[in-house]
Formats: structure tokens, sequence, C-alpha cells
């Protein structure tokens, strides 16, 4: 695709470093991937809905004055592989990658950061990249847990009326290779936001086993069908042991979330190991068990 628009732009410039800001007043930027790989084309030449496709399509690179040089800086390191910042007394960083839907082209991201606040710790940093996407850079192991993010979720929802998904990442070392590590969760939530669009909290853990799905071929989930027909037949009992399983095999948990009696769900759980001979205390039926739930509630 890069080749075609490169094609159809005559005047348009490909290179490997960000641009100079002497070529920021005559063509519009964007990095078409993780890598070092930069775009320019020049403005005469793009009307407004063709800049909107193009921004839809790669990350758009507009340099916000407004943002203080902390921020500026870590938006350039993330994004566009700008200069690493300075780090001062932080041994540990994570990343909380979100992104909003829904949400109004009024709405002003400062009243959305005062949301963040009750919930993220102080020595947090939220990096903006765009309207709709952005980052809570999380510093020595100050972190949030994933019933925090829910709560913030539901929060922003009842105050603001859009929905906002986030993205777990993995705490790493500032001697990682911070920006590759941060564009392939990036990456990987971009596929988790396609795959499970009602979440309101991604993961690695979460996305892969759905990932994996995915790429299966006809005849491999066909052995699902075979061995996990009763869940065609009851939907109910699909639920109760996909969530189940979500809940680490927590009985009361389980129960208490489905509004059932524990006595219920453990009829629930017999029946099942019955039907399919799949028990759920073995841990590779656990797992085979999941890929099963998974395939049966992704539509497919």
């Amino acid at each position: 695709m890069k080749h075609k628009i490169l094609a159809y732009y005559k005047h348009s410039l490909e290179q490997s470093t960000p641009p100079a800001p002497s070529q920021l007043s005559d063509y519009h930027w964007f990095k078409t991937n993780f890598q070092d790989d930069w775009i320019g084309i020049l403005k005469q030449e793009v009307d407004e809905s063709q800049l909107e496709l193009l921004k839809a399509c790669y990350d758009f690179f507009e340099p916000d004055e407004t943002l203080k040089k902390e921020e500026y800086t870590w938006n350039q390191y993330l994004y566009f592989n700008g200069e690493k910042p300075a780090f001062k007394n932080v041994e540990t960083i994570r990343f909380i990658q979100f992104q909003i839907k829904g949400i109004s082209v009024s709405l002003e991201k400062k009243l959305i950061e005062s949301a963040f606040e009750g919930f993220i710790d102080t020595n947090s940093l939220i990096i903006w990249n765009g309207l709709s996407e952005g980052v809570v850079i999380e510093q020595n192991a100050q972190y949030l847990e994933e019933e925090d993010l829910l709560a913030l979720a539901q929060a922003l929802q009842s105050d603001f009326f859009f929905s906002i998904c986030f993205y777990l990442g993995k705490e790493m070392k500032l001697s990682s290779p911070i920006p590759t590590i941060f564009g392939q969760e990036r990456n990987l939530f971009s596929k988790g936001l396609a795959f499970m669009p009602k979440s309101n909290v991604l993961s690695m853990e979460t996305i892969l086993p759905n990932l994996l799905i995915s790429r299966l071929r006809e005849d491999e989930l066909h052995l699902f069908k075979e061995w996990f027909s009763i869940f065609d037949e009851d939907k109910e009992l699909l639920l109760t042991i996909k969530t189940f399983i979500e809940n680490n095999g927590h009985s009361t948990n389980t129960a208490k979330q489905l509004f059932i009696h524990r006595n219920t769900l453990q009829y629930r759980l017999d029946k099942f190991t019955e039907k399919t001979g799949f028990d759920l205390k073995n841990y590779h039926s656990y797992i085979t068990t999941y890929l099963a739930c998974l395939y049966y509630t992704s539509g497919r």
C-alpha cells in the first residue's frame, strides 16, 4: 500500500528519519510502521477527505506546541523514534495503552485526564497520540490492577458517554528496547480491539488465545465441534464453563458472578465432564476447554 501512495502522490517523500523542522510547513508526515519508515506528502496534493483516510491508516505526525516538554519528548520517543527521555530515580516502567471510542471532537483532553487522576499514581504520565489514543506511563511499579481500570472505564462512560479500552503492558527495565516493545504491545492491542471489541481491559494473556484460535485451519477447528458439541446445544453451560475458567476455577466467585448457587455450579461442572470427558482439574483439559470456549463465543 505504501508504494501505491508514493506513486499516487507524485511529489511525496520517503525517508528513514523523522521530518526536520524545515520539512513541516509544506508536507504532511506519516510513520508507516514501528520501524524507521516515514512518508511526506505535499500538502497541496491532499484534500481533506484523503488526509483523514491517511490518518486512519498511519501515524500522523502533528507537532503539538501545547504539550509540555516532557510529554512531547515521550510522544516522539514512543511513536516516532525520537530521543530517549531523561529518567530520574526510575528503575522500571510499564505502559497502559488506551483507545477511546465514541468521543466528541469538542471534548478536551484535560477533562479526560482529570478523570484519570483519581486512579493513576502521581508519578505516572499520560501521553496522547491524536484525539482518541494514548498511553499511561507507570514508573517504579506504582501499578494499576485490572479492577482499577474497569472502574475507570465505567467512570469515564458514565461521565463522558464514551467507551474506552485499556491494554495492560508488561513491566520492563530501562535497559530494554522500550520503543520496540511498546510498538509490539501496540500492535497486539490493535488485534485485541478487533477480536474483543466489547472488552474494557486487554492484555497479552487475553489476546493471544484469541489470536491462536483465529489462525487455526478449518479442519483443526472442527475438532472443537467434535468434542465440545454440547456447547452448541447448551449456551448456558458454555457461559458457565467460560466464566469458571476466567475466575481461575474459583467456585464462589463464579457462582456469584453468574447469580447461581454453588451447588448449581457444581452440577453444571459435573455435567460438562460427563458429556465431554474433559476434567477441568487437569491442566491440559483446562487450556483446551478454554480455547473451545473462545471458539464458540467468537462467532466463527
